[in-house]
C-alpha cells in the first residue's frame, strides 16, 4: 500500500542529483614505472621515472606532466606526448622515496584540467659510505720545520677502499702515504711549513658494484703552523751591568709567545747558571737573581728559552750577550756605599797638595834668576844712570 507514495520521490531524484557528465570528471591517473628495476640505487645511478596517459584521451588534449616527490620537490614539464619521461642521477639518500605523477589536459569549456594522481613507485637509495675519522699527531699547533702525521681511520668493512686528505678541499699530494689496508692510512709531512695551515680532512672511496662511491668526508681538523721562536730579550738591573760586589744583581730573560709550554734557561761565558732565585715573571719570562754577587760572577750573560712542540723541546736562537762587572771586595754592602767618595777625596788632596808644592818651586826659581840688589846707606846714587832724563838747572 505503501509503494506509490515512493514513485514521485523517485521521479524527483535526477533533479536533486544530477548525472555527472564526462567533462566534469577529472582525467583518469596515468601508469607510472622506475627503470632500471633495482631493489637498492647506489650514489651515481641513473633513475628513470616513466610517466604515460592511459588511451585513447577522446578529445581531451594532453599540456604536460607533472612529478612529485617525497622529499617535497614538484617537477613539471610541457609536452603534449601521451608518455614522459623524468630521469635524474642519484646525489644521496634524499632522491630516494616515494614518487608519483599526474597529466594535464587541455578540456572544452574548462580549460586546463588535472588528471588523478598516478599510484606512488618507492625508489631505495643506498646511502654514502660512513665518514672516517681525522687525526693529526702530534699536535695540530706546531712550528714551522716540525713534522705532522695525520691519520685517516674509516669504520670497519671489508671492501676495497682508497683514501684522499684534502686541505680546504684541495686535494693534498705532498708527503708520504703509509699503508694501504681497508682501516685506514697515514700521511705523513716531514717538514711542515706555514702554507699547511688551514682545515684538513680526509674521505674514502668504497668499490661497490663495480664502480668506486666517495665516503662522507670526515670532520674538518684546524693545523696551525707558526713561525720558529724568535731569541728572547734579556735585561740587567743596574742596567749599566757594572755592579759593587755584594750588591744585588737582577737578570730578566723575557720571550713574549705562550703557545707552547716553556723553559728558560741562562749563561755565563757559555755555561748554564743555575739561579740561587727567580722564577717565572707574569708568565712573559724569567728571572736569574743573585741577592749578594760575587766578583768570580762576573762576566757575559745570555739566555735562552725553549717550547715544547708536541712532545720535544724546540731552542729558539739565543739572546743577546750582556757584559756585567763586579768591582771591589767581598766586604759587606756599606763600607762600598762611601768608597767612590772616600777615593775622590783622597785623590783630590794629593792634587791639591802637588799644585802648591809646584807653584813654591815656580817662585823660588824667579827669584833667584832676577838678580836684584838693593840700596845701602852710605851708597853714591849717581853711579845709577837714570837713562837719558835731564834735570832742570
Amino acid at each position: 500500500m505503501a509503494l506509490p507514495s515512493f514513485i514521485p520521490l523517485l521521479a524527483s531524484l535526477p533533479i536533486l542529483f544530477p548525472s555527472a557528465t564526462p567533462s566534469d570528471l577529472p582525467p583518469p591517473a596515468p601508469n607510472i614505472s622506475v627503470t632500471p628495476s633495482k631493489p637498492q640505487f647506489l650514489i651515481g645511478d641513473a633513475v628513470s621515472i616513466v610517466c604515460a596517459a592511459p588511451g585513447p584521451m577522446s578529445t581531451d588534449r594532453i599540456q604536460g606532466f607533472r612529478f612529485t616527490g617525497t622529499a617535497g620537490w614538484v617537477t613539471d614539464v610541457r609536452t603534449s606526448r601521451s608518455r614522459f619521461v623524468h630521469t635524474f642521477d642519484v646525489t644521496g639518500p634524499r632522491d630516494g622515496g616515494f614518487y608519483s605523477c599526474s597529466y594535464t589536459v587541455l578540456r572544452r569549456g574548462r580549460g586546463q584540467v588535472h588528471s588523478l594522481a598516478s599510484q606512488a613507485v618507492v625508489v631505495n637509495v643506498r646511502d654514502r659510505p660512513a665518514q672516517p675519522n681525522l687525526t693529526v699527531t702530534p699536535s695540530s699547533v706546531t712550528v714551522e720545520g716540525q713534522p705532522l702525521v695525520f691519520f685517516c681511520v674509516a669504520p670497519p668493512g671489508a671492501a676495497e677502499r682508497r683514501f684522499g686528505f684534502f686541505q680546504e678541499e684541495l686535494e693534498v699530494t705532498d708527503g708520504i702515504q703509509e699503508g694501504s689496508g681497508a682501516g685506514g692510512v697515514r700521511l705523513r709531512v716531514e717538514k711542515s711549513d706555514q702554507n699547511q695551515t688551514g682545515n684538513f680532512s680526509c674521505r674514502y672511496e668504497e668499490m661497490t658494484e663495480g664502480r668506486w662511491i666517495a665516503s662522507y668526508p670526515s670532520d674538518a681538523v684546524q693545523v696551525i703552523v707558526k713561525d720558529p721562536c724568535p731569541p728572547p730579550l734579556l735585561s740587567v738591573e743596574p742596567p749599566s751591568g757594572v755592579v759593587a760586589a755584594g750588591h744585588r744583581l737582577l737578570l730578566s730573560c723575557a720571550a713574549p709567545r705562550r703557545d707552547f709550554r716553556r723553559r728558560f734557561r741562562f749563561f755565563r761565558d757559555g755555561a748554564e747558571v743555575t739561579p740561587d732565585a727567580g722564577g717565572d715573571v707574569a708568565g712573559n719570562g724569567s728571572e736569574l737573581l743573585f741577592p749578594r754577587i760575587s766578583r768570580e760572577l762576573a762576566g757575559n750573560f745570555s739566555c735562552r728559552v725553549e717550547e715544547e712542540v708536541g712532545g720535544a723541546w724546540l731552542e729558539a736562537p739565543p739572546s743577546q750577550g750582556v757584559a756585567v762587572v763586579v768591582w771591589g771586595g767581598a766586604s759587606p754592602p756599606a763600607p762600598f756605599e762611601f768608597l767612590p767618595l772616600v777615593i775622590g777625596g783622597v785623590v783630590g788632596v794629593a792634587l791639591l797638595l802637588l799644585g802648591i808644592l809646584l807653584a813654591a818651586w815656580l817662585c823660588r826659581k824667579r827669584r833667584g834668576s832676577s838678580r836684584w840688589r838693593g840700596l845701602s846707606p852710605g851708597d853714591d846714587t849717581g853711579t845709577f844712570p837714570m837713562g837719558n832724563y835731564e834735570g832742570a838747572a
